[in-house]
């Protein structure tokens, strides 16, 4: 019984983030997620400690906080709209009510006092502009190869050098298990919900080493949303025709343009991989940021890696600046 509920509330949460900046109305989420409308809230506010109008309001200002800090060429008028609020007037007042800070104090750097008051998973690591400065960004390009970057980040603490690439990827049809929490340096939790999710992929022979990819999309950013309301999805790549069940849930990742940041590092150096990435190779690019989702793919098992290290390479979206 609880597996059916979980695989209705991953549909409409997968509507929902999919259709984020249009009317989203009670009768349509619940035919969705084949529930009676009368129910559906106290379903929804059951299964996710949050009531469904709150989720949908604090997805939409979180993403148009994003938004505000990473694409200076749009017009906060721009983004509010595009966020699903019906006005400027609407958006901004929705804004300071959520960071206590209007739409424009945020974008000129309201940001960091937000996170330095807040209980967020990016207080774990250094300040970004500390990434800024520790990283030293190389590209190269000719007729015959793709630009590329090299790309090392120094501290007191660590030295980290990797290689960055801008490339074309195809869409991802994907099976995922998801969760809701803090995640930052637990290895134990993703080891526990990959095996839930290769418990369900491998009778039905889905999973195939060295093809079937294994990816961890993070819907939510860590500057932005408290820890325990942080989303994660844990995801093998499948055939588009695979059926879902339980709490297995399917979505994709849109086709598009992609910066690759490829480390070999050991668990506890995510953080500062990621942003190495969005403060230091970022602002030296040319890109910026794209509405997306961000992942990572894992190309080894660190098991079998003679000092535990983890190949992974880091996507994120993006269009030229």
């Amino acid at each position: 019984m609880k597996s059916e509920y979980a695989r209705r509330l991953n549909k409409v949460l997968d509507y929902i983030d999919t259709h984020l900046g249009e009317d989203l109305d009670l009768g349509t989420l619940a035919d969705e997620a084949a529930f009676s409308k009368y129910h559906f809230h106290r379903v929804f506010s059951a299964f996710m400690g949050e009531p469904l109008g709150s989720y949908i309001q604090r997805l939409r200002l979180e993403r148009a906080a994003c938004l505000i800090s990473s694409r200076p060429d749009l017009t906060i008028t721009e983004i509010g709209l595009e966020a699903g609020f019906s006005s400027s007037a609407v958006f901004s007042r929705a804004f300071r009510d959520r960071f206590d800070m209007s739409p424009s104090a945020w974008r000129a750097g309201g940001i960091t006092d937000y996170s330095k008051k807040c209980k967020l998973q990016s207080n774990r690591y250094h300040p970004m502009s500390s990434y800024s400065k520790a990283t030293r960004v190389e590209s190269s390009y000719s007729v015959y190869t793709q630009q590329k970057w090299r790309v090392s980040m120094k501290t007191e603490a660590k030295t980290l050098d990797y290689d960055v690439r801008v490339e074309e990827q195809p869409e991802k049809t994907l099976a995922y298990v998801r969760h809701t929490g803090p995640y930052a340096g637990n290895e134990e939790l993703f080891h526990s919900l990959f095996s839930r999710l290769l418990k369900w992929a491998a009778p039905r022979q889905l999973f195939k080493p060295g093809t079937t990819e294994m990816i961890t999309i993070y819907h939510d950013s860590p500057e932005i949303t408290e820890e325990e309301k942080l989303r994660i999805s844990v995801c093998i790549t499948v055939p588009a025709d695979t059926e879902a069940s339980g709490e297995i849930g399917k979505t994709t990742i849109p086709a598009g343009r992609y910066a690759v940041g490829e480390f070999l590092i050991s668990a506890e150096d995510y953080g500062d991989a990621w942003n190495s990435l969005f403060a230091g190779w970022l602002p030296e690019s040319g890109y910026q940021c794209a509405d997306g989702p961000c992942y990572e793919v894992y190309l080894n098992d660190p098991e079998e890696h003679p000092e535990g290290k983890h190949h992974v390479a880091i996507h994120i979206p993006v269009i030229p600046l």
